[in-house]
């Protein structure tokens, strides 16, 4: 199962330093990071929790460790967090003392689907991959894979994730794909 979320004025949330109504809704409790968030740990967070809600993977709360569930989340990115590293790049040539620290915590691919994991309970395998060609084949390759060789991890969240950066029609993407286990008859 594979799904694109709607654009929903491409993805305003995620440029809102403070989550509007329809945001804290669907996340149940606003990360106490959302402020100083770059849009696409924005995106992470908020696009897994609808993925989950609309497949119906949330039982209760939406905490996936405390219903015994061991999820990952392996996220394939064209980019990374190019986007990020060139806005801390900017502080940073204001002189060292005025780098920004919020900026630089987000300067690693993982780091948005650290945020998603965190806020979801997400116990198993999460990380990035970098594909320029295909990134969500490559996060389905790597989960499919992950899975092969793990008994313990029920299944996993394969994402395309990227920010293109301003100026571009989309800037921020995202795609979800649900990948479990396959048992051979």
């Amino acid at each position: 199962m594979q799904t694109t979320p709607p654009q929903h004025d491409v993805f305003a949330y995620a440029f809102q330093e403070i989550a509007d109504q329809e945001t804290v809704a669907l996340l149940e409790e606003t990360p106490a990071r959302w402020g100083r968030m770059p849009p696409l740990a924005r995106l992470l967070v908020v696009e897994t929790g609808r993925f989950l809600r609309e497949n119906k993977l949330l039982a209760k709360g939406r905490n996936l460790a405390h219903t015994g569930k061991n999820v990952g989340l392996i996220g394939g990115t064209s980019r990374g967090s190019l986007t990020t590293d060139l806005g801390f790049a900017k502080t940073l040539q204001q002189g060292p003392e005025l780098a920004s620290p919020a900026l630089f915590g987000y300067t690693l691919a993982n780091i948005p689907l650290a945020e998603a994991a965190n806020h979801y309970g997400l116990t198993g395998p999460v990380y990035a991959v970098i594909d320029e060609d295909d990134p969500f084949q490559s996060a389905c390759r790597e989960a499919r894979h992950h899975l092969a060789t793990s008994a313990t991890t029920d299944y996993i969240l394969a994402c395309r994730f990227d920010d293109l950066g301003a100026g571009t029609d989309q800037p921020l993407r995202i795609t979800f794909g649900l990948i479990q286990h396959t048992h051979a008859h």
